[in-house]
């Protein structure tokens, strides 16, 4: 055990993945089963390369969960009553700036995710592109991580003209939670991409 704790590059995910059977958390058997598939040439090639390489399988497949969420995400957003309150009596219109950014925004974030998996897809995705598509959800998650209050206070503002103060206010609560959860997957996404970035050759 103490030569897997001295040399953590090389043996980091057996140590994981022995652990997990110590404390009854075995690793994701998807993830398992994928290092189990890597070609016999790699195994052939020497820890650090297989090292490596288990870090781009384990990368890539951390980056599909996070896409897995962020899209969980995108569809609460859609389906949840406060967000259909956008533009609607309830909430601010369609006129407030914040209300246009969120909407708008909103079909960006689908659009990169798109592209994303599209990218990943490929047998030699390219660092430069999914780097582009990192930065523009990061970028997409400060501003809305800039303007989700906005639409929660114009909710309340709108919304007390219509509805009980507490049912205002919890519908505004509601969604700025909802915009706040979002906003945090777009940024992980975001971290993911970079990580698995990281574990591919230049190009």
């Amino acid at each position: 055990m103490y030569f897997w704790k001295n040399d953590g590059s090389k043996w980091s995910f057996w140590l994981d993945w022995y652990q997990g059977f110590l404390d009854g958390k075995p690793l994701d058997w998807e993830l398992q089963r994928r290092v189990a598939l890597i070609d016999n040439a790699v195994w052939n090639a020497g820890p650090e390369t297989v090292a490596s390489e288990i870090e781009r399988i384990r990368s890539r497949y951390e980056l599909e969960q996070e896409i897995a969420n962020l899209k969980e995400q995108l569809a609460i957003v859609q389906d949840t009553p406060a967000a259909s309150l956008i533009g609607d009596n309830g909430g601010p219109p369609l006129e407030d700036a914040p209300a246009r950014a969120f909407q708008t925004d909103l079909a960006l974030i689908w659009k990169q995710v798109e592209e994303l998996e599209e990218e990943i897809a490929k047998p030699t995705p390219s660092p430069s592109q999914l780097g582009k598509i990192a930065k523009a959800l990061w970028d997409i998650s400060r501003r809305m991580a800039a303007y989700c209050g906005s639409i929660a206070d114009g909710m309340i503002r709108e919304g007390s003209k219509e509805m009980a103060k507490a049912g205002a206010k919890w519908t505004a609560g509601a969604t700025a939670v909802t915009f706040t959860a979002q906003t945090e997957s777009v940024q992980s996404a975001a971290k993911a991409i970079w990580a698995f970035v990281k574990t591919l050759p230049p190009g």
